[in-house]
C-alpha cells in the first residue's frame, strides 16, 4: 500500500486527499478498491452482534468506501443504515453499488465537522470506523468538538456511539472527559500491523469506564488507569510489530496467558537485546526461567539483577520468563513445552542457535501450592532450600509480594521479616523509646507482630481490603489482642477520626497503590495536608515511617522540614524517617530562613547511638542485623552542604539546603577584614 498512506496527519483532513487516495487505489490495480481502516467485518462481528439490533436507526458516519454497511446489512445485523461521508464521488459509487441489493440503505453527503441539519435523538447506533482518528489528527483540531456534538446529540438518549479508533493519547483523553458511560475492547485484526480498540458509548445516568482486555475480565478504571493501562498496551503492540529485529538495549514486556485463567496471565516475559554490539551481531536468543520463590531475588527482582543476569548469559536477545502466582506448575519440562512456542515469535531473524536453549537456576521449577484465592489476592506456600513460605500477592500487582512468612511446625514465625524494607522500618524505632505504634496498611500484621513481641509495643493497624484482614486471621496467625488490633477501615477515614483524640509515638505508613509501577503509597498520602494530620497524632518526640516505592522516580521531596531516609540495597524501596522537628523563622538578607535546634540532631544521634547497643541483644532471626541497619540511616533532608554548623546552635535551612556558612555568622570577621582594606587604602 506504499503511496496510498497519507504522508502526514493532516492530510486525513483534506478533501482532495481522499478523492486522490482512491484514484490512486484503483489505479494502482489494487484486488480490492473497497478501502478498510482497521479491519473488516469478520473482525468486529461478535461486538456488532452485541450493540446492534435489527430494528435499530444506524448512523455511519465517514463510510468512505468501506464494505461495513453492507457487510452488516447481508449477515442480517440491520438494515435501515444511513451512511454519510462528504467526499461524493466516492459515496455516489457506493449507492449505485445497493441501489437494488440493499433498498432500506441511504446515502447522504454532508461534513460532519460543521453543524448538521439532522433531527435530534434520531438514532439508536451511530458508527465510526476510523472516522475519528481521521478528524483528530492531533491536539490542534477544534473541529473534533463540533464532531462529537453532533454525533451526541442525534443520539438517542439509550443509544449507541460505537467508534473504531487507534485511541492516540490526544483521542483517549478527550472521549474519557465526555462524561458519559464508556466501555472499551482490544481487538486483535489478523495479518494487521494496526491495534485499534472498539469504543462503545451511551448516555445513560451510569457513568462508568469499562475496559475489556484480551483474555481477561471486565476491569472497572479511573480515568487515569484507563490512559495507563491503554498506553502500555499500545506500547507492547508496537514492539510486537518489530519483534523479530534487534535494536541495541531494546526492552519490553509480554504476558502469556493461560484461556482457563483470565484474571491473571501465566507468564510474564521480560524481553532484553543485548546492549554489546559484538554480541547482539552474533544473533543468539535464549529464555532463562526464574525458579519459583526466587522472583524477588536481586537478581530476578531487580532492573540491576537483570543487567547482571543478561551479562552471564552473553544472548543476542535474552529472555527472562517468570512463572505467575494463581497457577500451578508440575516441573520443568511442562513449563519448557509452554514456553516453546511464545519463544518461536519471538526468536530475531537470522537467529543462530535455533531452537533456543532454555536455562535455570538448578534443575527444578522449585514447589508452590495456592492454598488460597479470592477475586483481588492470592494466598501460596513454597518451598525454597526446604524451608516452607507462604506468600499473599495482590492481583492487580502481581510483580511484589504483598507479605512472605516464614513457616515452622505449621505457624507463622514471628522473629522472621523477609523484606529488607521491613527491617529497614523496624530500625526506625531506634529514633525513640516507642510505646504505641499506628501502622496505616497493615497487611496480614507481619510488622505488627514483630514490634509487639519484640519491642513490647502496642500496635494498631489499619487496613482497607476486608479480603486481607481475613486472610490474616486464617492463614497468618493474626489474633486481635489488648497489645495488638487489626482494624478494617479506610486509613484517611481513620486518621480523621482519630485527630485530637489520639497521639502515637511512630506512625508507619504502608500503603500499597493501586497497580504495579505507581508511587506506593499514592500522593494523597504524601501530601502536606496529610502529613500534617498525621502530625498532630504524633507525641512530641513522636515521628513518622513511610515505605516508599518510587520505579518510575515521582517523588523528588517530602513537604517536611527534617527526615532521615534508608534506600534499600536489594529492593526499589525507599523507608523515610520524618523528625518532629520544632522550627522557629528568621529573617537574614532580607529572606526567611527556617531554624531548627542543632541540638536536636545531637540527640537523634545520641538516640540512635544507644538503640544500637540494645539492638544487638535482641532475639529475632540471625539473618537480621538490626543494629547494623541503624547505621545505614542517613540525613536526608535538609541537605547537608557545610561543616560550618558543627560551631554553631543552630541550623538554617533555606530551599532545603543548610546556609551555616553565610557571612552572618561571620559579621565581625567581614568588618575586620573590610577595616584593614580601609587602612590600607589611607596609607596609600
Amino acid at each position: 500500500m506504499q503511496g496510498v498512506l497519507p504522508t502526514q496527519c493532516r492530510d486525513f483532513m483534506n478533501k482532495q486527499y481522499w478523492q486522490r487516495f482512491f484514484k490512486k487505489i484503483k489505479k494502482e490495480g489494487q484486488q480490492n478498491e473497497f478501502f478498510e481502516w482497521y479491519g473488516n467485518y469478520d473482525s468486529y462481528n461478535h461486538l456488532f452482534k452485541k450493540y446492534i439490533k435489527m430494528e435499530d436507526n444506524v448512523f455511519h458516519a465517514g463510510c468512505g468506501k468501506s464494505l461495513l454497511s453492507e457487510q452488516l446489512y447481508d449477515n442480517g445485523i440491520c438494515k435501515n443504515i444511513t451512511n454519510v461521508d462528504y467526499e461524493k464521488i466516492s459515496l455516489d459509487q457506493m449507492r449505485k453499488r445497493s441501489e437494488n441489493k440493499r433498498p432500506e440503505m441511504s446515502f447522504q453527503c454532508m461534513s460532519l465537522t460543521e453543524e448538521i441539519n439532522i433531527q435530534s435523538e434520531q438514532f439508536d447506533v451511530i458508527l465510526d470506523k476510523g472516522t475519528l482518528d481521521a478528524i483528530f489528527p492531533d491536539e490542534e483540531t477544534p473541529q473534533v468538538n463540533t464532531y462529537l456534538a453532533n454525533m451526541l446529540r442525534i443520539l438517542k438518549k439509550n443509544g449507541k456511539f460505537i467508534i473504531i479508533s487507534l485511541l492516540q493519547e490526544h483521542i483517549l483523553k478527550t472521549l474519557l472527559q465526555l462524561q458519559v458511560n464508556i466501555q472499551i475492547y482490544e481487538c486483535i485484526i489478523e495479518k494487521s500491523k494496526l491495534y485499534p480498540f472498539f469504543i462503545v458509548i451511551d448516555k445513560s445516568e451510569q457513568k462508568s469506564i469499562q475496559f475489556y482486555q484480551l483474555q481477561k475480565e471486565v476491569q472497572i478504571l479511573s480515568i487515569k488507569q484507563a490512559q495507563e493501562i491503554i498506553k502500555k498496551i499500545q506500547l507492547q503492540n508496537h514492539f510486537v510489530t518489530s519483534i523479530h529485529k534487534l535494536r541495541q538495549s531494546q526492552s519490553f514486556t509480554l504476558d502469556i496467558w493461560d484461556n482457563n485463567n483470565k484474571q491473571t496471565p501465566r507468564y510474564k516475559l521480560d524481553i532484553y537485546d543485548n546492549d554489546d554490539s559484538k554480541i547482539l551481531l552474533q544473533k543468539t536468543c535464549g529464555c532463562f526461567i526464574v525458579p519459583q520463590g526466587r522472583e524477588q531475588s536481586f537478581l530476578f527482582g531487580t532492573e540491576q539483577g537483570h543487567k547482571e543476569l543478561i551479562k552471564q548469559m552473553k544472548m543476542s536477545r535474552c529472555v527472562i520468563a517468570r512463572m505467575n502466582p494463581g497457577h500451578k506448575f508440575n516441573n520443568m519440562k511442562q513449563v519448557q513445552q509452554e514456553l516453546s512456542e511464545p519463544m518461536k515469535q519471538l526468536i530475531p531473524k537470522g537467529c543462530t542457535n535455533i531452537p533456543c536453549p532454555f536455562l535455570t537456576d538448578g534443575d527444578e521449577i522449585g514447589e508452590k501450592n495456592i492454598i488460597f484465592e479470592a477475586d483481588d489476592c492470592i494466598v501460596e506456600e513454597l518451598n525454597i532450600d526446604d524451608i516452607k513460605y507462604r506468600r499473599l500477592i495482590i492481583k492487580s500487582a502481581l510483580d511484589l509480594i504483598q507479605s512472605e512468612a516464614k513457616i515452622i511446625n505449621k505457624k507463622v514465625d514471628n522473629s522472621y521479616l523477609d523484606f529488607e524494607a521491613y527491617v529497614a522500618i523496624v530500625a526506625g524505632l531506634a529514633f525513640n523509646k516507642a510505646k504505641e505504634v499506628l501502622i496505616l496498611g497493615g497487611g496480614v500484621g507481619l510488622l505488627s507482630r514483630f514490634i509487639n513481641e519484640h519491642f513490647g509495643v502496642k500496635v494498631t493497624n489499619i487496613e482497607l481490603s476486608e479480603d486481607i484482614v481475613n486472610v490474616a486471621k486464617t492463614f497468618f496467625d493474626f489474633q486481635n489482642t489488648d497489645s495488638e488490633t487489626l482494624v478494617c477501615c479506610d486509613a484517611l477515614d481513620y486518621v480523621d477520626q482519630t485527630l485530637e483524640c489520639h497521639q502515637y509515638d511512630i506512625i508507619i505508613v504502608d500503603i500499597n497503590a493501586s497497580q504495579a509501577n505507581q508511587l506506593s503509597p499514592p500522593k494523597q498520602f504524601l501530601s502536606t495536608e496529610f502529613l500534617n494530620k498525621l502530625k498532630t497524632l504524633l507525641t512530641p518526640q513522636g515521628i513518622i515511617i513511610i515505605n516508599v516505592l518510587d520505579s518510575q522516580k515521582e517523588l523528588t521531596q517530602l513537604p517536611w522540614d527534617l527526615y532521615y531516609s534508608r534506600k534499600c540495597e536489594n529492593e526499589i524501596n525507599e523507608i523515610f524517617y520524618l523528625i518532629n522537628a520544632q522550627k522557629e523563622k528568621k529573617q537574614i538578607d532580607g529572606k526567611e530562613i527556617d531554624v531548627i535546634d542543632k541540638g536536636l540532631l545531637d540527640t537523634i544521634t545520641q538516640q540512635l547511638k544507644e538503640s544500637r547497643v540494645n539492638f544487638s541483644k535482641g532475639k529475632w532471626d540471625n539473618s537480621m542485623n538490626l543494629a547494623n541497619e541503624i547505621d545505614n540511616i542517613k540525613l536526608k533532608h535538609p541537605v547537608f552542604k557545610t561543616q560550618a554548623f558543627q560551631t554553631q546552635d543552630a541550623l538554617l535551612v533555606q530551599d532545603g539546603e543548610i546556609i551555616n556558612n553565610r557571612k552572618e555568622f561571620y559579621q565581625e570577621d567581614l568588618k575586620k577584614v573590610q577595616k584593614k582594606k580601609h587602612n590600607r587604602r589611607r596609607k596609600n
